[in-house]
């Protein structure tokens, strides 16, 4: 089922004929295969049975499907909407409420709070090296193509990457950066954060009037290898300007305490003074407020009345709904201010779009289980955003509210779970029923059409009809996380993806493959062997690094082993082993063609790239073949023939066989001493 297996790909007559044609097999006697005779009938009977189950096999429900898939650790996805981050404009603007739609093409994003736009921005990017200031700011802040190393081409401890501001942020307020590397090719993806090896230590910091202060910070970038949000507070002493450099202002700077970097990291482009949104568009939301006193709603969410007020007056007090007496809505400057009569404890306030008011009420709980209960006119609902408020009838004819979430357990054992793809809530337990069900909470997302490409532009609308484009945010990160529910063909394919993955090392193909997939890792060249008597695999890897011969650092031996451990048959051992590099010389004497004055410089071009297995595509232990040297010298347009040629390693750790050098399974060449003798034909 699983994999597909088409059981039902015969019709009945197909079956049937294969049946009577095995009759003989079985029976000498059995020679009546008419369709009078009892024991055909039998057969019939047999063979039309057995389609039955091979159709009702095909036709598994979905539901089972996904409990076979489940017990196997595959769990669909559910709705999940994206998240991106939105450049406010240097100039300012206005304050943005929480919830507020902004547009690319028909997708809205909210914000996830209020968003005061305040007018600051990046004036200038350093680089600061022993104390000297590298001006990074033209391809940082200035749309270049090419990159910068903003700890320089070789970090060190005390190197520190500065963003001088254009004005200064609000105090206590998450800061939000976005650092878009020059993502590196040849390193393995971060995809599992607890697998992930730490180049350096890092810290955060902003300038005040008695030095360089540390501020609390999320990152990331793992030390500006990749790209990232930072989020930073400035909860110290406040912000003044840093005079050392040629622009001065607020300044953020990352500041290098150790550095034992693979690679240096390279940087495209920075982006400041962002604020978060999320793709959704909520239709029906709950605001709480535990101090009454500060029930204030903003005037999008409180047009036309689309509002239910519910209230208790003790903390474990059921809810109430408030009718028109027991409070007042006030217009004030900061929107619809609610006051109430009589002291309250906490308020619960649902508010509706202006459809939605008119489908809030879903219907009665009728007592049975699996009870399935269809939304209106919404589909791809978000699991985190949905609540209902059931109607509880007392024994004195009151009636009292409960809010429940898709399964959390509600009054009498309530419970209930959500087809979000479909808009439809399933009840689990139904409690005592006869409860009366109010939507109190519903966003729809679009999953993964969320992830926008980094750069896109987002339209503020206004108008009369919603449509004119009041302003345009620029978004320098891509969407990310954003998830469309995921049917049972889906979950099915992304499990028989992963049964084909290399997950556990049994051959020395599979530890080679399990070596190039560790997260994080530049990994350029494996092989490992194995030695049966002692239950041992040998892996030699080599590293992308900036250094000529490069050597595995302890943190590449200690990803490496944490990543295999698990992964490995219990009772084979493994180790790691770091790649030996041999020294090849030559000695060549040519006879060339007329006065080739380059011909030196292009034979010796040409046997120190076919003896660089350390940068070339050759593994390890390859061989160094004398024919092939042969061949590649001769073969260059000014040579007219090679009169001598003698290879041979310049250590001990390779062998000379006949005219070949052969390596051993750990080793990889590079050139050593070429001596060429060049002589010019009829000379």
């Amino acid at each position: 089922m699983l994999a597909s297996v088409n059981l039902n790909d015969k019709t009945y007559e197909e079956l049937l004929a294969e049946a009577i044609a095995q009759i003989p097999l079985y029976s000498r006697e059995w020679t009546n295969y008419n369709v009078s005779d009892p024991g055909i009938t039998i057969l019939q009977n047999l063979t039309a049975f057995g389609l039955l189950q091979q159709e009702s096999i095909n036709n598994v429900p979905d539901g089972v499907k996904r409990k076979l898939l489940k017990l196997m650790g595959f769990t669909a996805r559910e709705n999940h909407p994206a998240a991106i981050l939105v450049q406010s404009p240097a100039q300012g603007g206005p304050i943005l409420p929480a919830l507020y739609r902004l547009w690319s093409g028909t997708i809205p994003f909210e914000t996830t709070q209020i968003v005061p736009l305040n007018a600051w921005g990046l004036a200038a990017v350093y680089a600061e090296e022993d104390g000297k200031y590298r001006d990074l700011t033209r391809v940082l802040a200035g749309g270049a193509e090419a990159a910068a190393f903003p700890f320089g081409r070789r970090p060190a401890a005390g190197n520190a990457f500065t963003c001088v501001l254009s004005g200064t942020p609000e105090v206590g307020e998450p800061v939000y950066l976005w650092l878009q590397a020059a993502e590196e090719e040849r390193r393995t993806p971060f995809h599992d954060e607890q697998e992930i090896p730490t180049f350096a230590k890092v810290r955060w910091q902003y300038k005040t009037a008695d030095g360089w202060c540390d501020a609390r910070f999320e990152d990331e970038t793992k030390g500006l290898l990749r790209s990232g949000a930072v989020t930073r507070w400035l909860e110290g002493g406040l912000p003044t300007a840093l005079e050392d450099t040629p622009v001065s202002g607020c300044a953020l700077r990352c500041l290098l305490e150790t550095a034992d970097f693979d690679t240096a990291p390279r940087l495209r482009s920075v982006a400041v003074h962002l604020f978060p949104m999320v793709q959704k568009c909520t239709r029906v939301h709950t605001f709480f407020f535990d101090d009454p006193a500060r029930a204030v709603l903003a005037r999008e969410f409180a047009e036309d009345g689309t509002f239910l007020v519910f209230c208790r007056g003790e903390a474990d007090a059921p809810y109430r709904l408030c009718r028109g007496g027991e409070y007042r809505a006030e217009e004030t400057a900061q929107g619809i201010a609610l006051r109430f009569g009589e002291p309250v404890h906490d308020v619960r306030v649902v508010c509706y779009d202006a459809e939605m008011i008119h489908h809030r009420l879903l219907g009665p709980v009728c007592g049975y289980e699996k009870q399935t209960v269809q939304l209106d006119i919404v589909r791809n609902v978000v699991p985190e955003g949905f609540s209902i408020a059931l109607a509880v009838r007392e024994r004195g004819g009151d009636t009292a509210y409960c809010f429940v979430a898709p399964d959390e357990t509600g009054p009498d054992g309530f419970r209930y779970h959500l087809r979000s793809s479909a808009g439809e809530l399933v009840i689990d337990d139904p409690g005592r029923g006869g409860y009366e069900m109010i939507l109190a909470g519903c966003a729809v997302t679009e999953g993964a059409r969320g992830n926008i490409r980094a750069g896109t532009a987002l339209e503020q609308r206004g108008g009369y009809d919603g449509t004119e484009v009041e302003a345009r945010f620029h978004c320098p990160a891509p969407g990310r996380g954003g998830v469309s529910y995921e049917s049972t063909e889906e979950l099915r394919m992304r499990f028989s993806a992963d049964m084909q993955k290399t997950s556990v090392a049994v051959r020395e193909e599979d530890y080679e493959m399990l070596v190039r997939q560790t997260p994080g890792l530049c990994i350029h060249k494996v092989k490992a062997v194995a030695f049966g008597s002692k239950n041992l695999v040998k892996i030699a890897v080599k590293p992308y690094t900036e250094e000529e011969l490069p050597k595995l650092s302890s943190a590449y031996v200690k990803q490496i082993q944490s990543f295999l451990e698990p992964r490995r048959m219990l009772t084979t051992r493994f180790e790691i082993c770091q790649p030996r590099y041999v020294p090849i010389g030559v000695r060549a004497t040519i006879s060339i063609r007329g006065m080739a004055s380059h011909a030196r410089g292009e034979a010796e071009r040409l046997l120190r790239d076919a003896l660089d297995y350390v940068r070339g595509e050759q593994g390890f232990g390859e061989c160094v073949r004398f024919n092939d040297l042969y061949q590649r010298l001769s073969s260059l347009p000014f040579v007219d023939a090679v009169d001598a040629l003698s290879i041979y390693p310049e250590s001990a750790d390779a062998a000379l066989v006949g005219g070949d050098i052969r390596l051993d399974d750990d080793s990889l060449c590079y050139p050593g001493t070429i001596e060429l003798t060049l002589r010019e034909h009829g000379r």
